[in-house]
Protein backbone atom coordinates (compact mmCIF):
# COMPACT_ATOMS: atom_id res chain seq x y z
CA UNK A 1 0.00 0.00 0.00
CA UNK A 2 0.92 3.32 -0.91
CA UNK A 3 -0.98 6.05 -0.16
CA UNK A 4 -4.67 6.22 1.76
CA UNK A 5 -6.94 8.84 2.72
CA UNK A 6 -8.99 8.66 5.16
CA UNK A 7 -12.23 11.33 5.91
CA UNK A 8 -13.73 11.81 9.50
CA UNK A 9 -15.90 14.93 11.07
CA UNK A 10 -15.25 15.75 14.57
CA UNK A 11 -18.50 15.66 16.09
CA UNK A 12 -17.70 14.40 19.76
CA UNK A 13 -14.70 11.22 19.79
CA UNK A 14 -16.09 8.44 18.03
CA UNK A 15 -15.77 9.05 14.35
CA UNK A 16 -11.66 10.59 14.80
CA UNK A 17 -10.85 7.47 16.89
CA UNK A 18 -12.20 4.80 14.49
CA UNK A 19 -10.06 6.41 11.50
CA UNK A 20 -7.48 6.81 13.93
CA UNK A 21 -7.64 3.17 14.96
CA UNK A 22 -7.36 1.76 11.12
CA UNK A 23 -4.49 4.83 10.73
CA UNK A 24 -2.30 3.04 13.04
CA UNK A 25 -2.86 -0.08 12.25
CA UNK A 26 -1.93 0.59 8.60
CA UNK A 27 1.22 2.41 9.62
CA UNK A 28 2.01 -0.81 11.93
CA UNK A 29 1.95 -3.11 9.35
CA UNK A 30 3.19 -0.93 6.44
CA UNK A 31 5.17 1.61 7.63
CA UNK A 32 5.79 3.04 4.29
CA UNK A 33 2.18 3.38 3.30
CA UNK A 34 1.44 7.32 3.30
CA UNK A 35 -1.81 8.31 5.10
CA UNK A 36 -3.66 11.69 5.64
CA UNK A 37 -7.16 12.30 7.84
CA UNK A 38 -9.13 15.06 6.74
CA UNK A 39 -12.05 16.62 8.69
CA UNK A 40 -14.05 16.68 6.14
CA UNK A 41 -15.91 20.14 6.92
CA UNK A 42 -12.98 22.06 8.55
CA UNK A 43 -10.80 21.18 5.93
CA UNK A 44 -13.28 22.48 3.27
CA UNK A 45 -14.47 25.52 5.32
CA UNK A 46 -13.57 26.49 9.00
CA UNK A 47 -16.38 28.95 10.12
CA UNK A 48 -18.95 25.77 8.49
CA UNK A 49 -17.45 23.31 10.27
CA UNK A 50 -18.25 25.94 13.43
CA UNK A 51 -21.71 26.19 12.49
CA UNK A 52 -22.61 22.41 12.33
CA UNK A 53 -20.79 21.31 15.49
CA UNK A 54 -21.79 23.89 17.28
CA UNK A 55 -25.41 23.46 16.40
CA UNK A 56 -24.92 19.48 16.60
CA UNK A 57 -23.79 20.04 20.14
CA UNK A 58 -26.27 22.79 21.42
CA UNK A 59 -29.06 20.46 19.98
CA UNK A 60 -27.53 17.49 22.12
CA UNK A 61 -27.53 19.57 25.53
CA UNK A 62 -30.39 21.96 25.28
CA UNK A 63 -32.86 20.19 23.09
CA UNK A 64 -32.21 16.63 22.25
CA UNK A 65 -35.54 15.65 21.64
CA UNK A 66 -35.69 17.62 18.70
CA UNK A 67 -32.46 16.24 17.23
CA UNK A 68 -34.21 12.78 17.52
CA UNK A 69 -37.28 14.02 16.04
CA UNK A 70 -35.01 14.65 12.82
CA UNK A 71 -32.91 11.46 13.24
CA UNK A 72 -36.17 9.59 12.95
CA UNK A 73 -38.02 11.45 10.49
CA UNK A 74 -34.45 11.36 8.11
CA UNK A 75 -34.53 7.72 8.99
CA UNK A 76 -38.02 7.22 7.84
CA UNK A 77 -37.40 8.65 4.70
CA UNK A 78 -38.96 12.33 5.23
CA UNK A 79 -37.25 14.95 2.70
CA UNK A 80 -37.82 17.83 4.53
CA UNK A 81 -33.52 17.24 4.56
CA UNK A 82 -32.15 17.05 1.33
CA UNK A 83 -29.14 15.75 1.59
CA UNK A 84 -28.11 15.43 -2.23
CA UNK A 85 -28.85 19.29 -2.13
CA UNK A 86 -27.00 19.86 0.72
CA UNK A 87 -23.99 17.65 -0.24
CA UNK A 88 -23.75 19.09 -3.60
CA UNK A 89 -22.99 22.46 -1.84
CA UNK A 90 -20.40 21.60 0.13
CA UNK A 91 -18.65 20.27 -3.15
CA UNK A 92 -15.48 22.76 -3.15
CA UNK A 93 -12.32 22.66 -5.47
CA UNK A 94 -10.49 22.02 -2.27
CA UNK A 95 -11.64 18.84 -2.02
CA UNK A 96 -11.31 17.79 -5.61
CA UNK A 97 -7.95 19.39 -5.17
CA UNK A 98 -6.61 17.26 -2.81
CA UNK A 99 -7.66 13.94 -4.18
CA UNK A 100 -6.20 14.77 -7.58
CA UNK A 101 -2.27 15.86 -5.49
CA UNK A 102 -3.04 12.72 -2.77
CA UNK A 103 -3.58 10.25 -5.40
CA UNK A 104 -5.14 8.01 -3.04
CA UNK A 105 -5.40 4.47 -3.49
CA UNK A 106 -8.50 3.96 -1.12
CA UNK A 107 -10.70 6.40 0.78
CA UNK A 108 -11.69 5.41 3.77
CA UNK A 109 -14.50 7.42 5.54
CA UNK A 110 -15.95 7.19 9.19
CA UNK A 111 -18.84 9.97 8.97
CA UNK A 112 -21.63 10.09 6.62
CA UNK A 113 -21.66 13.00 5.54
CA UNK A 114 -17.84 12.77 3.81
CA UNK A 115 -18.91 9.51 2.50
CA UNK A 116 -22.04 11.32 0.50
CA UNK A 117 -19.78 13.80 -0.66
CA UNK A 118 -17.48 11.39 -1.68
CA UNK A 119 -19.44 9.84 -3.45
CA UNK A 120 -21.31 12.29 -5.53
CA UNK A 121 -16.93 13.73 -6.24
CA UNK A 122 -16.83 10.30 -7.52
CA UNK A 123 -19.02 10.38 -9.91
CA UNK A 124 -18.20 14.08 -11.14
CA UNK A 125 -14.76 13.32 -11.75
CA UNK A 126 -15.19 9.84 -12.95
CA UNK A 127 -12.97 8.35 -10.09
CA UNK A 128 -12.47 4.62 -10.02
CA UNK A 129 -11.01 4.70 -6.41
CA UNK A 130 -11.83 2.55 -4.00
CA UNK A 131 -14.45 4.39 -1.29
CA UNK A 132 -15.77 2.51 1.62
CA UNK A 133 -17.42 3.76 4.36
CA UNK A 134 -17.13 2.48 8.11
CA UNK A 135 -20.07 2.45 9.57
CA UNK A 136 -19.85 3.72 13.72
CA UNK A 137 -23.32 2.80 15.31
CA UNK A 138 -25.39 -0.29 15.61
CA UNK A 139 -27.91 0.52 13.08
CA UNK A 140 -28.26 1.81 9.51
CA UNK A 141 -29.25 5.89 8.69
CA UNK A 142 -29.72 6.42 5.33
CA UNK A 143 -27.95 9.27 5.50
CA UNK A 144 -24.77 6.93 4.71
CA UNK A 145 -26.13 5.09 1.30
CA UNK A 146 -25.11 6.69 -1.75
CA UNK A 147 -24.55 5.09 -4.99
CA UNK A 148 -20.63 5.11 -5.39
CA UNK A 149 -19.78 4.06 -2.14
CA UNK A 150 -17.77 0.14 -2.92
CA UNK A 151 -17.78 -1.46 0.67
CA UNK A 152 -20.43 -0.92 3.93
CA UNK A 153 -18.15 -1.93 6.72
CA UNK A 154 -21.10 -2.83 9.39
CA UNK A 155 -20.43 -3.31 13.26
CA UNK A 156 -21.57 -6.93 13.31
CA UNK A 157 -23.41 -9.64 10.88
CA UNK A 158 -26.65 -8.82 12.45
CA UNK A 159 -27.49 -5.22 10.83
CA UNK A 160 -27.08 -7.01 7.15
CA UNK A 161 -30.77 -7.28 6.77
CA UNK A 162 -31.00 -3.44 7.69
CA UNK A 163 -28.71 -2.40 4.87
CA UNK A 164 -30.23 -4.77 2.46
CA UNK A 165 -33.33 -2.91 2.35
CA UNK A 166 -31.44 -0.16 0.65
CA UNK A 167 -30.81 -2.92 -2.63
CA UNK A 168 -27.09 -3.35 -0.86
CA UNK A 169 -25.51 -6.62 -2.21
CA UNK A 170 -23.49 -8.70 -0.49
CA UNK A 171 -20.50 -8.23 -2.17
CA UNK A 172 -20.59 -4.78 -0.88
CA UNK A 173 -20.95 -5.28 2.57
CA UNK A 174 -18.33 -6.55 5.24
CA UNK A 175 -18.89 -7.15 8.91
CA UNK A 176 -15.21 -6.40 10.28
CA UNK A 177 -16.94 -4.21 13.00
CA UNK A 178 -15.94 -0.59 13.88
CA UNK A 179 -12.34 -0.35 14.40
CA UNK A 180 -10.88 -0.19 17.45
CA UNK A 181 -7.19 0.61 18.50
CA UNK A 182 -5.17 -2.31 19.46
CA UNK A 183 -5.40 -1.37 23.28
CA UNK A 184 -8.85 -3.41 23.17
CA UNK A 185 -7.13 -6.33 21.00
CA UNK A 186 -5.64 -7.39 24.75
CA UNK A 187 -7.72 -9.33 28.12
CA UNK A 188 -6.22 -7.96 30.79
CA UNK A 189 -5.96 -9.17 34.38
CA UNK A 190 -8.66 -7.21 36.60
CA UNK A 191 -6.46 -7.02 39.87
CA UNK A 192 -3.25 -6.31 37.72
CA UNK A 193 -4.93 -3.09 36.25
CA UNK A 194 -6.30 -1.87 39.54
CA UNK A 195 -3.02 -2.65 41.05
CA UNK A 196 -1.19 -0.42 38.11
CA UNK A 197 -3.61 2.12 38.36
CA UNK A 198 -3.67 2.42 42.20
CA UNK A 199 -7.76 1.17 42.64
CA UNK A 200 -8.53 -0.32 45.52
CA UNK A 201 -9.57 -4.33 45.46
CA UNK A 202 -13.04 -4.00 45.48
CA UNK A 203 -16.17 -3.60 43.19
CA UNK A 204 -15.78 -0.69 40.38
CA UNK A 205 -18.08 1.18 38.59
CA UNK A 206 -16.59 3.12 35.54
CA UNK A 207 -18.78 6.25 34.19
CA UNK A 208 -18.77 7.71 31.27
CA UNK A 209 -20.29 10.46 28.93
CA UNK A 210 -17.73 10.03 25.56
CA UNK A 211 -15.35 11.86 24.39
CA UNK A 212 -17.59 15.18 25.32
CA UNK A 213 -18.66 14.11 28.75
CA UNK A 214 -22.17 14.05 28.18
CA UNK A 215 -25.35 12.70 29.85
CA UNK A 216 -26.16 12.90 33.95
CA UNK A 217 -22.46 12.15 35.30
CA UNK A 218 -22.67 14.52 38.46
CA UNK A 219 -26.23 13.12 39.20
CA UNK A 220 -24.97 9.32 38.62
CA UNK A 221 -21.15 10.10 40.79
CA UNK A 222 -23.21 11.52 43.53
CA UNK A 223 -25.54 8.46 43.28
CA UNK A 224 -22.98 5.76 43.57
CA UNK A 225 -21.13 7.92 45.97
CA UNK A 226 -23.78 7.57 48.57
CA UNK A 227 -24.75 4.01 47.83
CA UNK A 228 -25.69 1.89 50.29
CA UNK A 229 -22.75 -0.35 48.76
CA UNK A 230 -19.47 -0.92 48.88
CA UNK A 231 -17.51 0.20 46.12
CA UNK A 232 -15.49 2.44 44.40
CA UNK A 233 -16.18 4.83 41.18
CA UNK A 234 -14.05 5.94 38.24
CA UNK A 235 -15.16 8.70 36.02
CA UNK A 236 -13.77 9.66 33.03
CA UNK A 237 -15.23 12.58 31.69
CA UNK A 238 -13.49 13.18 28.69
CA UNK A 239 -12.80 16.64 26.75
CA UNK A 240 -15.24 18.14 29.62
CA UNK A 241 -12.71 20.28 31.93
CA UNK A 242 -15.82 21.91 33.84
CA UNK A 243 -17.57 18.66 34.54
CA UNK A 244 -13.90 17.37 35.70
CA UNK A 245 -13.82 20.33 38.37
CA UNK A 246 -17.00 19.82 39.66
CA UNK A 247 -16.73 16.01 40.10
CA UNK A 248 -13.29 16.60 41.94
CA UNK A 249 -15.20 18.89 44.38
CA UNK A 250 -17.92 16.12 45.42
CA UNK A 251 -17.70 14.63 48.82
CA UNK A 252 -19.04 11.04 49.01
CA UNK A 253 -19.09 7.82 51.12
CA UNK A 254 -17.57 5.62 48.66
CA UNK A 255 -14.19 6.28 46.64
CA UNK A 256 -14.38 8.55 43.43
CA UNK A 257 -11.11 8.89 41.03
CA UNK A 258 -11.72 11.54 38.45
CA UNK A 259 -9.64 11.27 34.97
CA UNK A 260 -10.18 13.91 32.12
CA UNK A 261 -9.29 12.37 28.44
CA UNK A 262 -6.96 9.68 29.24
CA UNK A 263 -5.74 7.00 26.16
CA UNK A 264 -5.80 4.09 28.32
CA UNK A 265 -9.89 3.28 28.23
CA UNK A 266 -9.18 -0.44 27.82
CA UNK A 267 -6.86 -0.72 30.80
CA UNK A 268 -9.51 1.40 32.81
CA UNK A 269 -12.42 -0.82 31.36
CA UNK A 270 -10.51 -3.81 32.25
CA UNK A 271 -10.23 -2.79 36.00
CA UNK A 272 -13.84 -2.12 36.20
CA UNK A 273 -16.35 -4.82 37.01
CA UNK A 274 -19.41 -2.45 35.70
CA UNK A 275 -19.67 0.44 32.98
CA UNK A 276 -22.32 3.06 33.00
CA UNK A 277 -22.18 5.25 30.36
CA UNK A 278 -24.06 6.87 27.52
CA UNK A 279 -24.26 4.15 23.94
CA UNK A 280 -22.43 5.72 21.22
CA UNK A 281 -21.42 3.20 18.61
CA UNK A 282 -17.20 3.57 19.58
CA UNK A 283 -17.85 3.18 23.39
CA UNK A 284 -20.00 0.60 22.63
CA UNK A 285 -17.61 -1.58 20.96
CA UNK A 286 -14.93 -0.87 23.31
CA UNK A 287 -17.29 -2.03 26.05
CA UNK A 288 -18.18 -5.53 23.91
CA UNK A 289 -14.26 -5.97 23.15
CA UNK A 290 -13.87 -6.09 27.16
CA UNK A 291 -17.00 -7.83 27.82
CA UNK A 292 -18.28 -5.62 30.49
CA UNK A 293 -21.23 -5.36 31.65
CA UNK A 294 -23.34 -1.93 30.77
CA UNK A 295 -25.56 -0.22 32.64
CA UNK A 296 -27.74 2.79 30.24
CA UNK A 297 -28.96 5.59 31.89
CA UNK A 298 -31.43 8.00 29.81
CA UNK A 299 -29.50 8.28 26.27
CA UNK A 300 -29.67 10.57 23.99
CA UNK A 301 -32.35 10.30 20.76
CA UNK A 302 -31.43 9.64 17.82
CA UNK A 303 -28.42 6.81 17.26
CA UNK A 304 -28.20 6.47 21.12
CA UNK A 305 -31.36 5.01 21.22
CA UNK A 306 -30.40 2.73 17.98
CA UNK A 307 -27.23 1.67 20.34
CA UNK A 308 -29.27 1.01 23.48
CA UNK A 309 -31.78 -1.45 21.29
CA UNK A 310 -29.58 -3.33 19.87
CA UNK A 311 -27.79 -4.19 23.12
CA UNK A 312 -30.60 -5.13 24.89
CA UNK A 313 -32.04 -6.98 22.07
CA UNK A 314 -28.39 -9.05 22.55
CA UNK A 315 -28.82 -9.26 26.53
CA UNK A 316 -25.43 -7.35 26.67
CA UNK A 317 -26.81 -3.92 28.86
CA UNK A 318 -29.66 -3.01 30.80
CA UNK A 319 -31.72 0.48 30.79
CA UNK A 320 -32.12 2.12 34.00
CA UNK A 321 -34.94 4.89 33.35
CA UNK A 322 -34.80 6.37 36.64
CA UNK A 323 -31.73 7.64 38.40
CA UNK A 324 -33.06 5.46 41.86
CA UNK A 325 -33.31 2.27 40.13
CA UNK A 326 -29.52 2.62 39.75
CA UNK A 327 -28.12 1.21 42.89
CA UNK A 328 -30.93 -1.71 43.21
CA UNK A 329 -29.91 -2.51 39.15
CA UNK A 330 -25.99 -3.25 40.34
CA UNK A 331 -27.23 -4.95 43.01
CA UNK A 332 -28.98 -7.41 41.24
CA UNK A 333 -26.52 -7.78 38.67
CA UNK A 334 -24.29 -8.49 41.76
CA UNK A 335 -25.95 -11.01 42.72
CA UNK A 336 -26.90 -12.45 39.60
CA UNK A 337 -23.67 -14.69 38.59
CA UNK A 338 -26.03 -16.25 35.56
CA UNK A 339 -26.62 -12.81 34.06
CA UNK A 340 -23.06 -11.93 34.26
CA UNK A 341 -22.10 -14.78 32.82
CA UNK A 342 -24.90 -14.48 29.71
CA UNK A 343 -23.50 -10.78 29.26
CA UNK A 344 -19.56 -11.74 28.87
CA UNK A 345 -20.59 -14.92 26.44
CA UNK A 346 -22.83 -12.69 24.52
CA UNK A 347 -19.95 -10.20 24.34
CA UNK A 348 -17.22 -12.54 23.31
CA UNK A 349 -19.46 -13.31 20.37
CA UNK A 350 -20.55 -9.90 19.13
CA UNK A 351 -18.16 -7.78 19.94
CA UNK A 352 -14.93 -7.52 17.43
CA UNK A 353 -11.76 -6.34 19.40
CA UNK A 354 -9.38 -7.20 16.07
CA UNK A 355 -11.62 -5.34 13.99
CA UNK A 356 -9.14 -2.34 12.81
CA UNK A 357 -6.86 -5.23 11.75
CA UNK A 358 -9.41 -7.52 9.48
CA UNK A 359 -10.62 -4.41 7.79
CA UNK A 360 -6.46 -3.50 6.79
CA UNK A 361 -6.58 -7.10 5.54
CA UNK A 362 -9.00 -6.25 3.17
CA UNK A 363 -7.55 -2.85 1.97
CA UNK A 364 -4.59 -4.72 1.92
CA UNK A 365 -6.28 -7.34 -0.63
CA UNK A 366 -8.22 -4.27 -2.50
CA UNK A 367 -5.08 -2.43 -3.34
CA UNK A 368 -1.94 -4.38 -3.45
Amino acid sequence: MKRILFFSVSIGSGHDLAAEAVVREVMLRFPDCRTMTVDTFKYINPVLNKVIAGSYMESLKFSPKIWGYLYNQAEAGDKFIDLNQILSKLLSVKMEKLIKEFDPEAIICTHAFPAGILSMLKSKLGLQIPLIAVMTDYTIHPFWVHDNIDIYVLPCEELKYLIKEYHISDEKIMCTGIPLRRQFTQRMDKEEMRGKLGLEPEVTVLVMGGGLGLGEIEDIINTLGNADLRLQVISLTGKNDNLCRSLQLLNTENKIRVFGYIDNVAEVMAASDFIITKPGGLTTAEVLAQQLPMVIVNPLPGQEDRNTEFLLNHGVAVKVRKMQYLVPQIKYLLSNEVRLRQIKEMSALIGKPDSASRLVDYIETLVM
